[in-house]
């Protein structure tokens, strides 16, 4: 399975959390970088923290809402700014907005002048004023937008990185040159003011990601290199690198971020993904067992758990771990899953058990998935049902691309389903027949033929009986012991399949009256088992 699409089912639908030790900057940083639904957990999770400016943190939760188009919870956090702060300006803001949603510009109006009452020669107040306005309606309000944003930059020279950032936004969507050069000066006038303006980086490296993911890899190293303990430019970065399917740097960055108090369970779920396809599996079940503390009935985690155990070949773990992660009702189970438990269950030695588990995979989706009926049919000689496995194994090669490998286990299921069948049945003989069939095919283009030579023998003699020994065992024994002669080992290496050939050929010539060459076949099989007294006695008899 690809990692990407792997990783959407480590972390897909899984509610996030932070923990609460971090600033409540890392969640304005978040929101003003479009990272909403993060920012939301950081600013929720620091909200009564000593150091949190409550005013500030329940403007940008009231501007989530607004995102989310719950404006009644957005009118609460805004009034809930103003009781914290009311000389804090941008929660008259935030209200101003919610009037000109409603169709009350008058009413904005005025709430607009409240807040430049407390930040008249604030340009990032004036700025805040604009983005309301392109917020609720950027064609009929255009005028005051552009009002706003030439009061910013008169009031701040110029200078203001924010009312940048913002215009940087109106224009991404038409014109990516020009919304690129617009967040470039935000940079570059918060950092002649001694500042870094995280979102400006964040938003200039997302508008190069797809075309030119490089650039704006660097841009985010850079952003690093200035804000070392910022969760955002760890994370955007982690994120950039998964992006462009660099998984081992990314892995690398997610390690650095997981240090960061302000990062996100999803996060934890993804680095442990990356681990363990960085064959990481010790370090990627830490991760998990971590999550699963916290919360414990965590799908994706138990998924990690089962792969990350079967890889270090803990199979009874792997088992365990797969009984909690398939008891979940209405769970969205992918290939890999079955699969992997397949593979579990076989190797504890459940045959049937790993058959349903591959039989689920293969059903997924059967034109990909179609090496599961290769799988059940192994799955088939293991529980020694040769019918089965032989039917399971044609399916799998009926459906085309088989290779000369797949043809040799065709074989041999066929010659497992003749033995098994009655002797001198017509079963057994068209099984044996459907073997040859198959190594036949194989025999076309291997390059070791020995083995198939020794298959192709079998499968005669099953299929003509042991009554009689035909020209062609004799024929294929002869090529067997051709192919294999070309190792000087092979007398060694496979000594019972020598045996077989020259006993078979021996018989072969004795049964033609042709006693010196049976005897001169014999001894080949003596010099392979000289204790082999009968042997050397009949040999002598034929001698006489």
């Amino acid at each position: 399975m690809k990692l990407k699409h792997f990783l959407s089912f480590v972390l897909g639908g899984v509610a996030i959390s932070a923990a609460a030790q971090g600033g409540y900057q890392d969640g304005v940083d978040y929101y003003n970088a479009d990272r909403f639904e993060q920012a939301k957990i950081i600013l929720d999770n620091t909200l009564n923290d000593p150091a949190t400016n409550k005013a500030v943190s329940y403007y940008y939760l009231g501007c989530i809402d607004v995102q989310n188009n719950d404006f009644a919870a957005a009118s609460d956090n805004f009034n809930k700014g103003l009781e914290a702060d009311a000389t804090y300006p941008m929660n008259y803001v935030g209200l101003g907005e919610l009037a000109l949603r409603n169709g009350n510009k008058r009413g904005a109006e005025d709430l607009f002048k409240d807040a430049l009452k407390y930040g008249k020669k604030d340009a990032r107040v004036s700025t805040a004023i604009a983005r309301a306005y392109f917020n609720a309606d950027p064609v009929a309000y255009a005028k005051e937008i552009n009002n706003n944003v030439q009061k910013a930059l008169k009031d701040s020279k110029n200078k203001e990185a924010a009312v940048y950032v913002l215009q940087g936004d109106m224009a991404k969507n038409t014109n990516i040159g020009q919304a690129a050069g617009y967040y470039e000066q935000a940079m570059i006038y918060d950092e002649e003011a001694g500042r870094i303006n995280p979102e400006a980086y964040v938003k200039y490296a997302n508008l190069y990601n797809k075309v030119n993911p490089k650039f704006a890899i660097d841009k985010l190293k850079e952003l690093n290199a200035k804000l070392p303990t910022s969760a955002l430019a760890q994370r955007e970065l982690a994120e950039k690198y998964y992006d462009g399917g660099q998984f081992t740097p990314a892995a690398e960055q997610y390690g650095k971020y997981m240090a960061n108090p302000n990062h996100f369970q999803q996060d934890e779920q993804r680095y442990s993904g990356l681990l363990f396809y960085g064959k990481k599996y010790p370090e990627s079940l830490e991760i998990t067992n971590k999550v699963l503390a916290k919360d414990p009935d965590n799908v994706y985690m138990q998924r990690m758990v089962m792969l990350n155990k079967a890889a270090l070949e803990d199979y009874n773990g792997a088992y365990e771990a797969a009984q909690k992660l398939f008891a979940h009702t209405g769970a969205t189970y992918t290939t890999n899953d079955y699969g992997t438990y397949g593979d579990v269950l076989a190797a504890l030695g459940k045959p049937e058990e790993a058959i349903v588990a591959y039989t689920s995979a293969f059903e997924i989706n059967p034109e990909k998935n179609k090496d599961y009926l290769a799988k059940i049919s192994s799955m088939y000689t293991d529980a020694e049902n040769y019918e089965k496995a032989a039917e399971y194994m044609q399916k799998f090669v009926d459906l085309g691309d088989a290779s000369l490998n797949d043809y040799f286990i065709l074989s041999n299921r066929y010659r497992n389903l003749a033995l098994s069948q009655e002797e001198g049945s017509e079963e057994r003989k068209q099984s044996a027949i459907n073997g040859i069939k198959y190594v036949d095919l194989a025999l076309e283009n291997a390059a070791n033929k020995g083995p198939l030579y020794r298959n192709r023998a079998t499968l005669l003699m099953v299929r003509d009986g042991a009554t009689e020994i035909s020209p062609e065992l004799v024929e294929t024994y002869t090529a067997m012991l051709d192919s294999y002669n070309e190792d000087p080992e092979a007398k060694a290496k496979y000594a019972d399949a020598y045996k077989s050939a020259y006993n078979a050929i021996a018989s072969y010539y004795l049964q033609q009256g042709d006693k010196p060459k049976a005897v001169e076949y014999y001894q080949l099989f003596l010099e392979l088992d000289p204790e082999n007294q009968g042997l050397r006695d009949y040999i002598e008899k034929l001698s006489k």
